[in-house]
């Protein structure tokens, strides 16, 4: 009931989004825009959105033709990252527009992983606020034990992750084994952890994170923050540490002199999914203008009131 509830919100203050066809860096896919902003979504080779912005704004996001770490796009957990995690995310996809004038992305179902991955993706009718909803349908026989994970792949070359921690003040930091804690670059304050984007790893890659109860995690580039909220879940199980946003950060050697880039990322909590079932995953990604100050500590405050 909770969840046809949600729904019915979105399809109401989503409604009348101008959706078209067209091409962006490359790629076609459609337009999804409104008096405020504008985002653009493809189904092939794999669903992505690769842009999401003001209609005067940059877009924060990734775009490549080098590899399929661009854009925002969904992986899970099962119940660490492991080699299938991508592969429902490589697999082409259907598209079919819904009565909210919104998109639904279907892909191929993804044999190796026996998982299949459908996007639903809405954009707010006025307001620079885009709606994700990840799902992935179990297609084995048994049981399984997961977790959905949104990844927001955003431009390396000029801005700052940003996350709030518990908000009982609890600072639980984590990070990954190949990630120096202590390296420049790396913000443990009162109020955020922060990760500068332009400041490259000392081992290639990094990758933190922490156990949030609020649900966001952002990129701040110049004055404008994207933010990514996805519901917290009280008594959750997260993996991998309990962490519920990470951000990841990248030196082009790892990926053979490629283009770097980061994301910031939001985890849900695992969940047991029973053959042929869904399981979803709510995303609200909001551009968030006239940023004020230059320092994590300053933006926590600014990026909550959403």
């Amino acid at each position: 009931m909770r969840l046809a509830l949600v729904l019915l919100l979105l399809t109401s203050i989503s409604h009348g989004a101008q959706l078209s066809n067209a091409e962006f860096s490359g790629y076609a896919g459609w337009w999804l825009r409104n008096a405020s902003a504008e985002a653009f979504v493809i189904a092939e080779p794999f669903p992505r959105i690769i842009a999401f912005r003001t209609l005067d704004g940059e877009n924060p996001l990734h775009v490549s033709h080098d590899y399929e770490y661009i854009g925002i796009r969904t992986w899970f957990l099962e119940p660490t990252q492991n080699a299938q995690s991508p592969l429902p995310a490589l697999q082409p996809a259907r598209v079919e527009e819904m009565e909210s004038g919104g998109l639904r992305l279907l892909a191929a179902p993804a044999d190796s992983a026996d998982l299949q991955l459908c996007m639903e993706i809405d954009l707010h009718e006025t307001e620079p606020i885009l709606y994700v909803r990840h799902g992935m349908k179990n297609l084995r026989n048994e049981q399984r034990r997961l977790a959905l994970w949104a990844l927001n792949v955003i431009r390396a070359d000029g801005g700052v992750g940003v996350a709030p921690w518990l908000s009982t003040d609890r600072q639980h930091f984590i990070f990954w084994p190949n990630t120096d804690p202590d390296q420049d670059g790396i913000h443990l304050g009162r109020n955020a952890l922060a990760v500068d984007y332009r400041v490259l790893p000392r081992h290639g890659w990094l990758k933190v994170g922490t156990d949030t109860d609020r649900g966001w995690i952002a990129f701040v580039y110049g004055k404008q923050a994207l933010r990514s909220h996805v519901p917290h879940v009280a008594n959750g199980v997260y993996p991998e540490g309990g962490g519920t946003v990470t951000m990841f950060n990248s030196t082009s050697e790892i990926f053979d002199g490629k283009a770097r880039f980061g994301e910031i990322e939001n985890v849900g909590p695992l969940s047991d999914l029973l053959p042929d079932n869904w399981l979803w995953m709510e995303q609200e990604l909001q551009i968030v203008s006239d940023l004020r100050g230059t320092d994590p500590e300053s933006w926590i405050e600014q990026l909550d009131a959403p």
